[in-house]
């Protein structure tokens, strides 16, 4: 019942939407193997070490988020990287690699979308090379988005 009440409260939304615009790979040294899955609609990229899953992010799709700026496409979310691998730029080194995949296979534009306050997802995110190309204020009931403000940034 409480799960049921939860989906039916109103959230805020702030968040900046970047787009992998121009790819270019990033100078980040990693040796980490990446690994995927698929997990009903998304697939989950993952690195693990020492048999322990350190990072995971996902490729979403169908986010109604991108309805707002008129785009469409994937998006990346959902991230996490373990307090003790974090500083040593696996994200943006995640993200990149999935941006590639997606990209090279010329499906769909790719995005990610991140709460305004999130400074180290944000700083991650740019040296990925993502460009910054909206920020959304709203409320969101179920799937509607109510008081939306959109800025743009291109």
């Amino acid at each position: 019942m409480k799960r049921l009440l939860r989906k039916l409260k109103i959230v805020l939304i702030d968040v900046y939407i970047y787009q992998m615009i121009d790819y270019k790979p990033t100078n980040i040294a990693n040796n980490y193997a990446i690994k995927t899955s698929v997990e009903g609609e998304k697939t989950r990229y993952f690195i693990e070490d020492n048999d322990r899953v350190v990072h995971k992010s996902y490729l979403i799709p169908n986010v109604f988020l991108l309805n707002s700026i008129k785009k469409n496409g994937l998006a990346i979310g959902d991230c996490v990287t373990v307090k003790s691998h974090r500083g040593k730029s696996i994200y943006p080194y995640v993200i990149n690699k999935i941006a590639k995949d997606v990209l090279d296979k010329k499906e769909e534009d790719i995005y990610v979308i991140v709460n305004v306050d999130n400074q180290s997802s944000i700083k991650g995110i740019e040296k990925a090379r993502f460009t910054k190309i909206a920020s959304v204020n709203a409320k969101r009931w179920l799937w509607f988005y109510l008081k939306k403000k959109v800025k743009n940034y291109n």
